[in-house]
Formats: structure tokens, sequence, C-alpha cells
């Protein structure tokens, strides 16, 4: 059994952290093409898990083609099975296909679409996250398709985290439409929607928000078994 410590001790995380330059350089490559435009290994990921937080106020400020390829490039770097890389992504800019987005959303309970989220519109750009589950299930079988969703669902936790690092914000939007979205940006039908990342900068003042505590959500060999006391 372990004693739990203080999960949320950011400075206590950060003054415990050593430096490793070898393993630092080596991080770095693996996150981004550029590394010059990286911040340090001490800056990334570890604070951007613990900083993120989904914004849904933004500025119309564009985002620099150079900072988007980071973006998209950390995604890619993310785990998957088989190596079978499945996920894709359509950045929409475009205002008015932006707007298409919207009016395939919807929010709160049981909404059935007649509830837009309107604010995507206002982000620079909506990335489109998607699995092309065929790419999977062509190597491991129809239970390939489920892996896919879940190897894509990685990928965009990288995304949102270089998103913060990067000081850009985000949201992940589930609350969609997905088959009118599909037909609108003509997504083949072995293609699935994971959901929305409206990305952009943000005049949003937010903190994150509270997790359960760690012996709430963690089991020591057999499920309901403390791992913390």
């Amino acid at each position: 059994m372990v004693h739990s410590a203080n999960c949320n001790s950011y400075d206590r995380l950060q003054r415990g952290r050593k430096g490793n330059s070898a393993a630092t350089h080596r991080c770095r490559d693996l996150y981004v093409k550029d590394v010059d435009r990286m911040k340090s290994e001490l800056d990334y990921p570890i604070p951007a898990i613990f900083e993120r937080v989904s914004k849904r106020k933004f500025t119309q400020q564009p985002i620099a083609p150079e900072m988007l390829e980071q973006l998209l490039l950390a995604a890619t770097r993310a785990p998957s099975s088989g190596n079978m890389q499945p996920w894709e992504f359509i950045v929409i800019d475009e205002p008015g296909k932006k707007q298409e987005i919207v009016r395939s959303t919807y929010s709160g309970y049981f909404s059935k679409g007649k509830n837009y989220q309107y604010w995507i519109a206002d982000a620079a750009v909506v990335i489109v996250a998607c699995t092309n589950v065929k790419r999977t299930a062509a190597r491991y079988g129809p239970a390939g398709a489920e892996w896919a969703m879940i190897d894509t669902a990685a990928a965009v936790q990288n995304l949102l985290l270089t998103a913060t690092a990067l000081g850009l914000s985000g949201c992940w939007v589930g609350g969609i439409n997905e088959q009118a979205i599909k037909e609108s940006l003509r997504i083949p039908e072995y293609v699935r929607i994971i959901g929305l990342l409206p990305i952009g900068y943000s005049v949003e003042e937010a903190a994150p928000k509270s997790r359960l505590p760690l012996k709430w959500v963690t089991h020591h060999n057999s499920y309901n078994v403390p791992f913390y006391d």
C-alpha cells in the first residue's frame, strides 16, 4: 500500500525534477519537427498536463502556420495499435465552413441539435479529429475499429497539451451530429469523427477544475483493493 503524496503540489513537482540534457533533447525530438521552436523539456509536457483547461472564448488572432504544424506533429507522435496511426485531421479555417460545423453541434443533455455551440466559430481553427477505422481493422479485424478510436484519443490529448505549452487554448467538443458533419466535409463512411477541437488564443480566465482523489480511482492488484490509504 502506498501513502498518497500531495498531487496538487505543482511547485513541489517542479522543484523535484532533475535535469538530463541528453534525455531532454531526445524528448523534444519526439514531439516536434522544429526543436528550436519548442520550450525546454522542463516546460513541456509536465506543466501543460496540470495547466491545461478547456476554454471557449477566443480572440480573432490567427495561429501561425508553423505553430499549427507543431500541434499536428505532436498529435502524430501518439502511440497506436500496431503503429497503424489511424488518426486524420481536417483543419477548418474558413468562416463559412466553421458556421456549418457549428450548426451540427449541440450542448447540454438531450438537446437534439437545437442548442448550437456558437463559440466554436470564434476559434482561429477548428480541427476535426477523425479516425480511419479501416486502417487498423485491416490488421486486427473488427476489434481494430474500437482500438483505432482509442488511439486517436491519445493523439488528441497530445495536440491539446502542445497547444497549452505554446500559449494556445482549446476544447474537446463531443456534442456533435457526426453524420451531418461527415456529409458537409465529405468524410467517407469508414472514417469516424472523435471530436471537434476549436483552437486559438483565448481571452478567458479559467483554472483547471478539481479532480477526484487518487485513492478513489486507483486499485492495488485487484479491483476495490486500495492502492493509496
